[in-house]
């Protein structure tokens, strides 16, 4: 009696008794049919298979003795590379054959390479070094030989000046950074295999630049101008000053100071705000130039500096203030042989104001005398003059209330002044005229404003519609002066005789307690200036 006979006939690739599966064959891939029969004929035989594995050994239908080995479940090489299987047939005599098996599972590259980390968050301070080493990628492959080689690649969106090294995966960066121009990046690399197809996979790189104090603090301008109004409150606002760092944290924060002047102005640090400590007077001091510092909080810290100019406006504050006549009690001696329109005296008037504030009117706002309407003031000038030839009624004490009055917005200011003219051929008794002067003055106060006439910058005026007028005031000017020789020469004819003494235009002022030399005092044209 003879054993039972295994037949095997081999689907898959076999060699030397090894059969050669790759990993990525799908289940129930066939291997090797099995013929399994009594040689006598006489027996019944049976088989089964033994070993483990994803493998199993089925009648083959509708063949009589035929059975299929096949694969169960998928392979995977990266876990198991062989197994060993065995075909085993007996008969009812309890003869044994044993047809053993090898599988040895071949690679396929099923596997992609994997990162480490799919996100790798990195960082590096602004200002680098050229070539600065970033980070070393890594990444690794399952799969064997080639296939399991990895090589490295930057995304398309990454920055030209960032490298990788494909074999080594360095990352560097080969040009300085700056956090003020990029503060963040952000792109993929990949790593890929040798397989066939290659397989990749990709990871995300995101670059924090670190702020450096490499920014100094820079002002909005160079140059700061404000115009103030003059007797602006102590610590009101004056300004803002704007500055900036384009540095971060304390990198990027400022704070300024006064460099000069601190003793009157002082400066927020953290918002700017300009402020005086005091109360400005433009009349003491018209502009102050102050320099400030900006320092940030880097280590070291960079600092910058600006011009601030403060130009003080002026407010009408100062009422004009009248130099001359000297006193409300001084007098002057006014001859009668004085011929009108002759100049009799000034009133001489300043103001420490500017501009319109400054420009001076003058006006007779009250009169007393024997004839009051005999002088008049030129609103400009201030100067006084007499305006008719005086009579032997218009002898005594005149006495002018002069308003000295200036243009000032949105109030003028004024002061006043006594004028006092002793119309006489001499003085004979001044304790009678100083008697005068120490009653209280019964004026009649005239509230006009005086005319100041402002010269336009252009006029048109057409000559031909012109002459009639200019002819008319012509003849009577020329009659004017023609009478008013003829009334002077009448009078000096007859007074002659008792004033020939070489006094004709005598003008004394006489101050109550000694007397004054006009030449003595100083008379300073008033500057005035636009703003």
């Amino acid at each position: 009696m003879r054993p039972p006979e295994v037949i095997p006939r081999f689907i898959a690739n076999e060699v030397e008794g090894v059969v050669y599966l790759r990993e990525l064959e799908p289940v129930n891939t066939p291997i090797a049919f099995f013929t399994i029969k009594d040689p006598d004929g006489k027996y019944k035989v049976e088989c089964y298979l033994e070993g483990g594995g994803p493998f199993r050994l089925s009648p083959y239908k509708p063949y009589h003795n035929e059975y299929l080995l096949e694969t169960t479940e998928p392979l995977d090489y990266e876990s198991q590379q062989s197994y060993e299987v065995s075909v085993i047939a007996w008969n009812t005599e309890g003869f044994h054959v044993n047809r053993r098996v090898k599988v040895q599972i071949l690679d396929d590259n099923d596997n992609s390479p994997v990162f480490s980390q799919p996100l790798i968050e990195l960082s590096i301070e602004e200002n680098n070094a050229p070539s600065a080493f970033l980070t070393k990628l890594h990444a690794t492959d399952a799969d064997s030989g080639e296939r399991g080689q990895v090589s490295y690649f930057l995304g398309p969106e990454a920055p030209s000046y960032f490298s990788l090294d494909k074999v080594t995966g360095v990352l560097t960066v080969s040009t300085q950074l700056d956090r003020e121009e990029r503060e963040k990046y952000r792109y993929t690399v990949r790593a890929v295999d040798f397989g066939v197809p290659p397989r990749e996979s990709i990871a995300t790189i995101t670059i924090s630049v670190l702020d450096k104090n490499d920014n100094s603090p820079r002002f909005i301008n160079k140059d700061f101008s404000f115009f103030v109004p003059e007797n602006f409150p102590g610590f009101g606002e004056i300004g803002v000053i704007s500055v900036t760092d384009a540095d971060i944290g304390q990198n990027g924060w400022v704070a300024l100071s006064v460099v000069n002047g601190s003793d009157i102005f002082v400066i927020d640090t953290g918002k700017g705000v300009l402020r005086a400590k005091v109360s400005l007077d433009r009349e003491q001091q018209s502009s102050y130039t102050l320099w400030v510092e900006a320092v940030d909080g880097g280590d070291p810290a960079l600092s910058s500096t600006a011009k601030i100019t403060i130009l003080l406006l002026d407010i009408n504050d100062n009422p004009p203030l009248v130099l001359f006549p000297q006193s409300n009690m001084s007098y002057l001696l006014v001859l009668p042989t004085t011929l009108p329109g002759s100049p009799i005296t000034e009133v001489y008037a300043v103001d420490n104001d500017t501009g319109m504030n400054a420009v001076i009117a003058y006006s007779i706002i009250g009169r007393r005398g024997p004839r009051p309407d005999s002088f008049k003031i030129d609103p400009k000038t201030g100067n006084i003059t007499l305006e008719e030839s005086l009579m032997q009624n218009d002898y005594g004490l005149y006495r002018l209330l002069v308003k000295v009055s200036d243009h000032g917005y949105p109030e003028p200011l004024h002061s006043t002044v006594m004028v006092n003219l002793f119309v006489n051929d001499t003085v004979s008794n001044e304790s009678y005229i100083e008697s005068l002067l120490r009653k209280e003055p019964d004026i009649n106060i005239e509230e006009k404003e005086p005319q100041i006439s402002i010269e336009p910058t252009h006029r048109r005026v057409e000559s031909a519609s012109c002459m009639p007028t200019l002819v008319a005031l012509s003849i009577i000017s020329l009659g004017s002066i023609t009478l008013a020789t003829g009334m002077g020469i009448y009078i000096c004819l007859r007074k002659g005789r008792k004033y020939h003494r070489g006094e004709e235009n005598l003008e004394v002022q006489i101050p109550l307690n000694g007397r004054i030399d006009l030449h003595m005092l100083e008379k300073k044209p008033v500057e005035i200036s636009n703003i």
